[in-house]
């Protein structure tokens, strides 16, 4: 036999009731606090729904039923089960708050989401709007380009009859004259031919491939639903960029005279074809959107719906798990069929006590309960409904007031973009008017016209070479105001000698030697002036040191080395000594702001040593420049630049060293009596002739000393054991160096020696080698003495001498 399940409700029969004991009265009365909370509980339960439900939960009442109830137990354990009713009912509330939380969270989302799926639709057709924009426009710059190549065109048959006219020509007498002219006019026009023939069949090729990517396009804009996505924006974007290289390619087609008219007509039909078909595929993927926003929409409502049904249907079903329990459906059968018998009981038990009105009281509760349950189905679903219709409503205002106020900053922010379009539309009409007026080059074109620059003056000859240098000496000493500056004539020789030598200088030593008083003094003493440059260290081309020119504004930012080479061409300094100092010259590398100069300064005609400022001539550019665009670098000018060398600096590479002339200014302790001089200024010309006529008078021994020098013992260690040679530039550059040294009263010992310890002997080439051992420079230096003597100069190779003593030092310490 099967073992029964205990019963909730009480015993499935009881024959008699048993007397209520004192000491189970006295736990009753216990109770009744529990079953007064439980009665007030589910109270509060039916007010939360709106619903009045007065429970008697009197304690001194309880207390008189029980008194009433002696000896029925059965219905104390019934008044039991109606108060585990009632707190079953009160945890069901909570159950159903937490249902409903869920359920209004859930509707939330799917609110959101077709608030998404309307945002996503409303951005799809906004972007087909805007390629529908774009396709307005390109055929507005189609059409645009129809009317360019009708002019081109009328300039093609301007052409054919300037060549009817020249066959003319041809015929009458001219033919020996214009007969080749006229073949390589017919070459020209075959080309031109072929040209135009391989144009138009690569703008066909794009024309298809453009077809082809818009037909993908299509397709593709077929499978979007909700959203535009950015790959199909950068495929539009790409297509622009297509039909803008298209465009280019069609301008390029303006020199082609035959065909151009049918292969515009074929271009021309295309493109309508393929607007049309753009407009048609837009408009039949904009009512596909329509349906299936549509479409989605009633699936929506369906859905609700199916969920409102299916909420009730899971409501009914909880209240009745919750009323039912665990239990199967047997064992409800069989509790209800002793419920049945026990309540048989109690009928016959009540006919024989005396709680008729007991019972009526408790018949009334029941059909009141019901009643009330009634009531709450009824409302429930209103209730549902109402606040349904108060969330959309919230949600719609809000989002109308988001709207709203998103709105009002569009339009503040429209305003005021427009008033910022406006003043910059003026202002840009304004610098475009004033400058197609205005010169390119303002300062420049000011010196043209200024009356400083335009009247010239008289200046002083260059007397021999050696008493000037002398007094060149002294005029540097007084140059500047408030300081007295001594160097040796030593110095003022080998300058002179390095002017002669080169455009470019290298004042180097330790800070404090004068190096940029030397190059300020001289030029003050020769009546020129000194532009003063400072290096930055992140100088890379030329436009750190010149400047540069800005298109928008057509102008050039003339930096003050162009403004000084083209001051030094005015008639003022045409003929004066001119420096443009480069301070710290190696914080940057030269051979990278100063590369287009070293280039310029090897050509051996003054006149090609230009410099170009941009691409193309520029309009209203000053009188002096080349071509309206290239600015020379004119003769009477020298780069002076000064080096020092610590971590902060950069090398010098060969290719500076090999163009420059090198001075090391050691630190001056030496003074002498400074004479008084009137104030002079020089002529350059006349410094130039000086020059030359050292160079005629001095030749023939200069040329001897090389020749010597080139077959000497030193020379050839220099080539088996250095890998160094002599080169044009050095035969160069002492052929002008030596001479005006010689001029200048020093001897041919003592400016052989600045040559070599300058251009041979630096750091790198013969000293400062990691691959060349003592032995080596030992015998250079042997090699380098005993030439002194076999030649007969005066003196010794003292700086030679010294850079070699140096390296041995070095040398003979490494190991």
């Amino acid at each position: 036999m099967a073992k029964k399940n205990p019963n909730k409700f009480g015993s499935p029969h009881i024959p008699a009731a048993p007397v209520i004991t004192g000491a189970s009265r006295s736990s009753l009365e216990k109770l009744v606090p529990v079953w007064s909370a439980s009665f007030e509980s589910a109270s509060r339960v039916y007010q939360s729904f709106d619903v009045k439900l007065d429970i008697q939960i009197d304690q001194d009442w309880l207390r008189s039923v029980i008194e009433r109830l002696q000896g029925d137990t059965h219905l104390v354990r019934w008044i039991e089960q109606f108060a585990d009713v009632c707190r079953e009912l009160t945890r069901f509330k909570e159950r159903l708050h937490d249902e409903y939380s869920e359920r209004w969270n859930a509707a939330n989302s799917i609110a959101s989401d077709a608030e998404l799926t309307k945002q996503a639709v409303t951005d799809l057709q906004q972007t087909l709007e805007l390629a529908r924009a774009d396709l307005e426009r390109g055929k507005a710059d189609l059409a645009s380009e129809q009317q360019g190549f009708a002019i081109r065109k009328s300039e093609l048959l301007d052409t054919e009859r300037s060549l009817s006219i020249r066959e003319a020509n041809a015929q009458a007498n001219f033919l020996e004259q214009n007969e080749e002219a006229l073949r390589q006019f017919e070459g020209r026009k075959r080309q031109l031919a072929r040209q135009s023939e391989a144009q138009l069949q690569q703008l066909q090729e794009e024309k298809r491939k453009l077809d082809a990517e818009l037909s993908q396009t299509a397709r593709r804009l077929a499978e979007v639903k909700f959203n535009c996505t950015e790959e199909e924006a950068e495929r539009i974007r790409q297509l622009d960029q297509r039909e803008h290289e298209i465009k280019q390619s069609k301008i390029e087609l303006d020199r082609a005279r035959s065909r151009l008219d049918r292969e515009w007509a074929d271009i021309k039909v295309a493109e309508d074809g393929l607007e049309q078909r753009v407009v048609a595929e837009m408009d039949a993927e904009r009512g596909s959107h329509a349906q299936d926003i549509s479409r989605l929409e009633r699936q929506r409502d369906n859905a609700w719906n199916k969920a409102e049904e299916l909420k009730e249907k899971w409501a009914e079903i909880q209240e009745l798990r919750q009323a039912l329990g665990e239990q199967s459906g047997a064992e409800i059968l069989e509790q209800l069929e002793n419920l049945k018998q026990d309540n048989r009981a109690l009928k016959r038990n009540l006919e024989q006590s005396d709680a008729t009105e007991l019972q009526r009281e408790n018949e009334h509760l029941r059909s009141s309960k019901a009643d009330l349950e009634r009531d709450i189905s009824v409302l429930r679903p209103e209730l549902d409904e109402l606040r349904r219709e108060m969330s959309i409503k919230r949600v719609a205002s809000t989002e109308l007031e988001a709207v709203a106020r998103e709105k009002r900053v569009l339009e503040q922010h429209k305003n005021t973009l427009a008033v910022h379009i406006d003043d910059l539309e003026s202002r840009i009409q304004q610098l475009t008017n004033s400058q197609k007026t205005q010169t390119p080059f303002p300062a420049m074109s000011l010196m043209d016209s200024d009356r400083g620059y335009r009247a010239s003056m008289d200046l002083d000859e260059v007397p021999d070479l050696k008493v000037f240098a002398e007094q060149l000496q002294h005029r540097i000493a007084r140059a500047e105001e408030h300081v007295e500056l001594f160097y040796p004539l030593e110095d003022i020789r080998v300058l002179l000698g390095g002017l002669a030598m080169s455009q470019l200088h290298v004042f180097q030593g330790i800070s404090g030697t004068g190096k940029t008083s030397l190059a300020k003094a001289f030029t003050k003493a020769m009546g020129g002036f000194c532009t003063d440059i400072a290096v930055q260290a992140g100088w890379r081309d030329r436009d750190d040191l010149l400047g540069h020119y800005n298109a928008f504004e057509r102008r050039f930012y003339e930096k003050d080395c162009l403004q000084a080479l083209y001051k030094a061409q005015t008639p003022r300094w045409q003929d004066t000594c001119n420096v443009i100092l480069l301070d710290e010259m190696n914080l940057s590398r030269p051979e990278q702001y100063f590369a287009e100069f070293l280039s310029a300064l090897e050509k051996n005609n003054r006149s090609e040593r230009l410099i170009s400022l941009s691409e193309t001539a520029l309009p209203n550019a000053p009188a002096m420049l080349s071509e309206g665009r290239k600015i020379l670098v004119p003769e009477n000018v020298w780069f002076i630049g000064t080096a020092n060398h610590d971590e902060t600096t950069n090398e010098l590479a060969d290719k500076t060293y090999d163009r420059a002339h090198v001075m090391t200014l050691p630190k001056q302790d030496h003074r002498f009596e400074i004479k008084g001089m009137e104030p002079a200024s020089y002529s350059y010309r006349s410094l130039r002739k000086a020059f030359t006529k050292a160079r005629a008078d001095h030749k023939e021994e200069v040329v001897e000393l090389l020749q010597r020098l080139t077959g000497d013992a030193f020379t050839e260690q220099l080539g088996t054991r250095f890998a160094l040679g002599w080169g044009n530039r050095f035969e160069k550059q002492a052929l002008d160096f030596i001479p005006v040294m010689l001029a200048c009263g020093a001897s041919s010992g003592e400016a052989l020696d600045h040559l070599l310890s300058t251009r041979v002997m630096r750091q790198g080439k013969v000293t400062g080698r990691y691959n060349v051992g003592i032995e080596a420079v030992r015998n250079l230096r042997g090699a380098l003495e005993d030439f002194w003597v076999e030649a007969s100069l005066e003196g010794e190779p003292q700086k030679s001498i010294e850079l070699l003593d140096a390296d041995i030092r070095r040398l003979d310490g490494r190991h």
